[in-house]
């Protein structure tokens, strides 16, 4: 029985990646690109898979079909979502190591520079080693950060799958925000953002949604635990589905009652951070002067807060643990390319006093030929009161 497929973009979208990755390849003569970072794969054939553990690698020559290297386990989830390309299955006790290198060889493709990423949580460091070692003959680089560049600059419909998920978050917010209240836990809310999300079909979390509220909002990357939230108290949510494995992260925290004076005065400062990067990010501007705009901003109040200094990280592709795109193009002070129209971003402008309290008012954009960045999210950058 065939496998329906799950067709998310166009054969033209997924040869226009490819097109543009061998560009890449040719111009730093790689003549195979050898990959295993999930989302690269995913971006470049469509295969993807809850199963991030078991050993899997695209083959991508400058010419002729990519081949995907696979467990025959999986043949199913490729059959299902893979896309224009050839499939070489290894059997379960077979050495994958060897599976790549006959791919390869029987393509002829043994030869020449091949590049393999070094720097991918995808392949352990044994692995990467034995690859090297078994692709004895040729030159072997590091292709990292290749890909992931290319798929800085999103298409047309990657962002209109972005778009889509951004509304699933700020449906998952607000159904988080509503079952906000005095005496009820962060588990509890947690919990009906996750059923939101669920419900709009995130295929997983590449982060799991994040609710913390009253002194626990002041420590980054902190979720439910059963505390039970309580009247003064921010509860800070952040959420995105996994949309495709598109995301549209979302930072946003309402307050149970009277806000205090400072989750208040943190709020403006938020909002007027965002508020001027926004109208920073054109084409063309430096990404860390866009970065400085905001460094200006918190510069006051900077030692007397928990920040992290991360202005902006790129988003669109992402598989556990993380939704943030590997690339390295983040809006830091230390990163002087400049910005390109379809570059989408997300602001985690959050402020904390360390194990008090914490605010986080975020926003994910797409840089524009325009000049005025299109703001994904429709919920208001402001305090939500509840």
């Amino acid at each position: 029985m065939a496998i329906p497929r799950e067709t998310v973009f166009s054969d033209t979208e997924f040869n226009t990646r490819l097109t543009n990755t061998r560009k890449v390849m040719a111009s730093r003569n790689i003549d195979v690109l050898i990959l295993h970072s999930a989302p690269n794969i995913y971006y470049l054939c469509g295969h993807h898979s809850l199963n991030l553990w078991d050993y899997q690698c695209l083959i991508v020559p400058l010419s002729g079909s990519p081949v995907m290297v696979l467990w025959q386990f999986e043949r199913g989830r490729f059959e299902a979502s893979g896309n224009l390309a050839e499939l070489d299955l290894y059997e379960t006790h077979a050495d994958p190591i060897q599976a790549t290198r006959d791919s390869l060889s029987k393509r002829g493709l043994l030869k020449g520079t091949i590049g393999i990423e070094a720097q991918t949580r995808y392949l352990v460091p044994l692995l990467h080693d034995r690859l090297k070692d078994a692709l004895d003959g040729v030159k072997v680089i590091n292709g990292s950060g290749l890909v992931d560049n290319v798929r800085n600059i999103k298409s047309a419909e990657e962002l209109d799958v972005m778009r889509a998920a951004a509304k699933i978050t700020d449906a998952a917010t607000l159904a988080g925000f509503d079952a906000t209240r005095e005496d009820a836990t962060d588990s509890e809310v947690v919990a009906i953002v996750a059923k939101t999300l669920i419900e709009f079909n995130s295929l997983g979390f590449s982060v799991y949604p994040i609710v913390s509220a009253g002194y626990r909002a002041g420590m980054p990357h902190n979720s439910n635990n059963g505390y039970v939230i309580k009247s003064g108290d921010p509860v800070f949510i952040e959420c995105s589905p996994s949309l495709h494995w598109y995301h549209a992260p979302l930072m946003r925290t309402g307050i149970v009652g009277k806000p205090d004076p400072k989750i208040e005065e943190f709020a403006q400062l938020e909002k007027t951070v965002v508020t001027e990067m926004l109208k920073a990010a054109k084409p063309g501007v430096l990404a860390s002067d866009v970065a400085k705009v905001a460094e200006s901003i918190i510069a006051p109040i900077r030692k007397d807060i928990l920040f992290h200094e991360v202005y902006g990280y790129p988003v669109g592709i992402g598989f556990p643990p993380t939704w943030g795109e590997e690339s390295g193009f983040a809006l830091v002070t230390n990163n002087d390319r400049p910005l390109e129209a379809g570059m989408v971003f997300h602001i985690p402008m959050t402020l904390r006093v360390n194990g008090e309290f914490g605010v986080g008012l975020s926003q994910t954009f797409v840089v524009t030929e325009r000049g005025e960045p299109e703001v994904f999210s429709e919920i208001p950058q402001e305090l939500y009161q509840i």
